[in-house]
């Protein structure tokens, strides 16, 4: 049974308080944690998703990068895969999806832990959450994408879109407005996002 809203309500200000103490950001540990958990299930670990749709699985697919050069993908230790080429892939840390199935966002040919124009999936579930992790020309920014179920369109975050998605579920309605929660956007993000598909709070450190 779920706890009335104005139990969680001061549920929800205890998190925040401590979390204005304690809380930084995501660790780079937790991050690679949470894009692993995000991938796939299936019998093959490693695929890429074509422009025409089909599947080719392998049995390892590395991201290439290097100064004066496009970040492409290497299969099996031979065969060079281009951005250009596919729409989705997976490998042994993340899966990804290229703008090009997005609808709407900024088009972006950088990218900083991904091929270029790709958004990472870091929360799989009811709601799926997508970052873009880029350079801006002074730093490294993120950039997220919201879709509800598998099917759903890829959009750029907003507070509008991401109300309207929470609508049905009242915890996690009142955690993500909280004006009290003085963590990093990210670790709010994803803490909303883990509580509407589990029904409890992602760990934060």
């Amino acid at each position: 049974m779920k706890k009335p809203i104005s139990t969680f309500v001061l549920l929800i200000c205890a998190l925040a308080t401590l979390n204005s103490c304690s809380t930084s950001s995501i660790s780079k540990s937790q991050r690679k944690a949470e894009m692993s958990n995000s991938k796939e299930n299936g019998s093959y670990d490693c695929f890429v998703k074509m422009n025409d749709g089909s599947i080719v699985q392998y049995k390892t697919l590395k991201l290439v990068t290097g100064a004066f050069k496009s970040p492409y993908l290497l299969a099996d230790g031979k065969k060079k895969i281009k951005a250009s080429q596919i729409v989705a892939y997976q490998n042994k840390d993340h899966y990804a999806v290229s703008q090009k199935i997005f609808y709407g966002g900024k088009i972006s040919h950088v990218a900083t832990e991904t091929l270029p124009g790709f958004a990472i999936r870091t929360v799989k579930g009811r709601l799926n959450i997508y970052c873009k992790k880029y350079y801006n020309g002074q730093v490294s920014a993120d950039e997220f994408y919201l879709q509800v179920g598998e099917s759903g369109w890829i959009q750029p975050y907003s507070a509008e879109l991401m109300n309207e998605v929470l609508k049905d579920n009242p915890e996690a309605y009142v955690f993500f407005n909280n004006k009290k929660f003085k963590g990093h956007f990210n670790d709010k993000l994803l803490a909303t996002a883990q509580l509407y598909n589990n029904g409890q709070f992602a760990s934060i450190k």
